[in-house]
Formats: structure tokens, sequence, C-alpha cells
């Protein structure tokens, strides 16, 4: 019976595995293209995103495909983006924040058609009789008198206009004597006189922006002065004119013709 030998079994070591000298040099494994990195940076070692070349961490771009290796909180970009958005983000919190402001002025109140207070006859807004009383928006107002007064230093005639106000509002009402006026017998309308009197005494009406607080009453006076038409040489050249109506614009902010609430003047 003839044996194995042993060094035919399998997995046995043969002399053939070995090699020759006429098999050649073995082949070299094949390196790669990158140049090999000293191993005192091998903490330092990052990989680029867009090639997966290994890259010293401390430069900015990859050296072999020239993508960025900054990070994003790092760039320029990043920041003026960061800042838009903060901005963006402060004027949303003061616009939702802040009370809306009010373009309507609280006084005087922009009022509605008055109502005249008093007998039927007396119900339109024209030529009312001295001491009819209109309510115009919760403030009532009514002409008492017209009265002729004195003399300015020029020589005109002034007329003294008494007017009486009661505040019902709850709130406290600013009266303008610039809602006033007189239009006189020749179809002009005057506004309220400021000056002197012949004798020295100064003229202006007693309320301009008076502060009348709320359920209060107040008794006002306005001067209007009327003078003869003259020529150049200063002679009269025709009839002094005389008043004929006294004129409220119950909006001191807003004219309307429509408005206008008109008191028998007639002296």
């Amino acid at each position: 019976m003839v044996r194995k030998s042993r060094f035919g079994r399998r997995g046995s070591w043969r002399f053939s595995d070995t090699g020759t000298k006429f098999d050649g040099r073995p082949k070299p494994r094949q390196r790669s293209r990158q140049k090999p990195i000293s191993p005192a940076l091998k903490r330092d070692i990052i990989h680029c995103l867009r090639c997966g070349s290994r890259v010293v961490s401390n430069v900015d771009h990859c050296p072999f495909c020239g993508r960025s290796l900054s990070p994003v909180f790092a760039r320029f970009w990043f920041w003026i983006i960061v800042v838009f958005v903060v901005a963006a983000l402060v004027v949303w919190f003061i616009n939702v924040n802040l009370p809306e402001e009010s373009t309507s002025p609280s006084s005087p109140a922009t009022p509605e058609l008055p109502q005249v207070i008093g007998s039927a006859s007396n119900s339109s807004l024209k030529s009312l009789s001295p001491g009819t009383t209109i309510d115009n928006s919760g403030l009532k107002v009514s002409v008492k008198s017209v009265e002729a007064g004195p003399v300015t230093a020029s020589g005109a005639q002034v007329y003294i206009t008494l007017v009486e106000f009661e505040n019902t509002r709850d709130a406290t009402t600013t009266l303008y004597s610039t809602q006033w006026m007189l239009e006189t017998s020749a179809g002009v309308r005057l506004d309220t006189f400021v000056g002197s009197s012949e004798d020295g005494t100064t003229l202006s009406s007693n309320f301009e922006a008076h502060e009348l607080s709320a359920q209060a009453r107040f008794s006002g006076e306005l001067y209007f002065a009327l003078s003869a038409p003259v020529d150049a040489d200063g002679t009269v050249i025709g009839e002094t004119p005389v008043p004929k109506l006294i004129v409220y614009q119950p909006s001191a902010l807003a004219y309307s013709e429509d408005l206008l609430v008109t008191w028998s003047a007639s002296s």
C-alpha cells in the first residue's frame, strides 16, 4: 500500500508556492497620484466634499478640484444673510407691537350735519334768528347778539358778536375764532378783527384755541371791523356796508359750504 506524502495533503506547503528565480521581481502595488501626507499632520486632515481628496485643513480651497473648504459661518455672504434676516425681524416686531396712531383729530371733532334746537320754523341752518341754538355733535352753539362797538384806530366801525357755547361732550373741546366770519350787505365775508381802537384799547376775540371742559359753558366775543370804501385820496365812494350774517363753520379742519350755519345780524 502506497502512502501519500504528507506534502501532498490539502493545505500543505509546497515549494512551488514560493516561486522561483524565474518568476521575476514582485510587482509593487499601484500608488495613488496623491502625494503622501506627513504623519505629523494627520490630525488636521479633512476630506473634500466634492472630490473626496484628503486635504490639510488650513487651506481655503481644495488643491485638486478648487472647492471652497471654509465653513459656512466663515463666509461673507452668510453674515450678509444673517444681518438681513435680523433686520427684517426687528422691523416686523416693531410694526406688530407699536399701537396704531389715529390720523383723525380728537378735538375739534369733524361734525355731522348740525341740528337746530328750537321751533320748527328755525329748522334750517341758514339765516337763524339770534338766540337760536344748534347742536354741533354735542357742542351747543348760539349767537346771542350783534352790536356796534368802538371805532378802530383807522376809523372802521367794529361790531361785537356775542356767542355762547355749551359742551355736552365727555371730553374737552377746543373753540376757534377762525371758524367764524361776518358777511356784509355787500356780500363780502370778513375774518375776525385783531387791532386797536381809536383810544388805544386792544381789540381781539377772546377765544382762539380756547379749551372748554366737558359739561361746561362759555360766552365769548368776536370783533369784526367794517369800513366804508374809499378812493386813492381817501374819499368815501360808497355806502358803508353793514353786518348781514354771522357765519359759522362747524369743522375747523375741513371747510364745507354745505355745513355752514348762519345767524341774521341786521343792525
